[in-house]
C-alpha cells in the first residue's frame, strides 16, 4: 500500500542506501520478490538520500540497543520526513526513539495507515 500511495503521489518515500541494503537482505520476510523490488527501484518513487555520516549517526547511538539500527534512526532524523516507518518494534519504534525524534512520527506501517486515515489520506 505504501508503494501504491507513492505512485499516486499521495506520499513521498525517502530512504538511504544502507536501508535499501537491509531491505534486500530481508526481502523474503517482506513477501517481496527480488524482481518486484528491482521494478520498484526503477519507478523512481523512492527518494534516496545519502547515508548519514558516521560523526552524525553516532549522536543517535544511545537511542537503541542495536547499533546496526543507528543509521536508520539518523537517516530518518536527517531526511526531513514527517514520519519514520519501521517494522522493528524492539529497536526503532520505541518510546525512546519517538521522544527523541519529535515532532517526527515514528511508527509501524500499520500505525501509519491508521494515522493517515484520520488525516483523510487514502492509498
Amino acid at each position: 500500500m505504501l508503494f501504491r500511495a507513492a505512485k499516486k503521489k499521495k506520499i513521498k518515500l525517502i530512504t538511504t542506501p544502507l536501508v535499501l541494503e537491509e531491505v534486500v537482505q530481508h526481502l523474503s520476510k517482506l513477501t517481496i520478490q527480488p524482481s518486484e523490488f528491482e521494478a520498484l527501484l526503477a519507478t523512481s518513487i523512492l527518494t534516496v538520500i545519502p547515508n548519514p555520516l558516521d560523526n552524525i549517526a553516532k549522536k543517535f547511538k544511545t537511542l537503541t540497543t542495536d547499533q546496526d539500527d543507528v543509521h536508520v534512526i539518523a537517516g530518518g532524523a536527517l531526511s526531513g520526513a514527517t514520519a519514520l516507518l519501521s517494522l522493528d518494534k524492539k529497536h526503532i519504534t520505541t518510546t525512546r526513539v519517538k521522544l527523541a525524534l519529535r515532532p517526527m512520527k515514528v511508527m509501524s506501517p500499520k500505525e501509519f495507515w491508521r494515522w493517515t486515515s484520520r488525516k483523510k489520506l487514502k492509498p
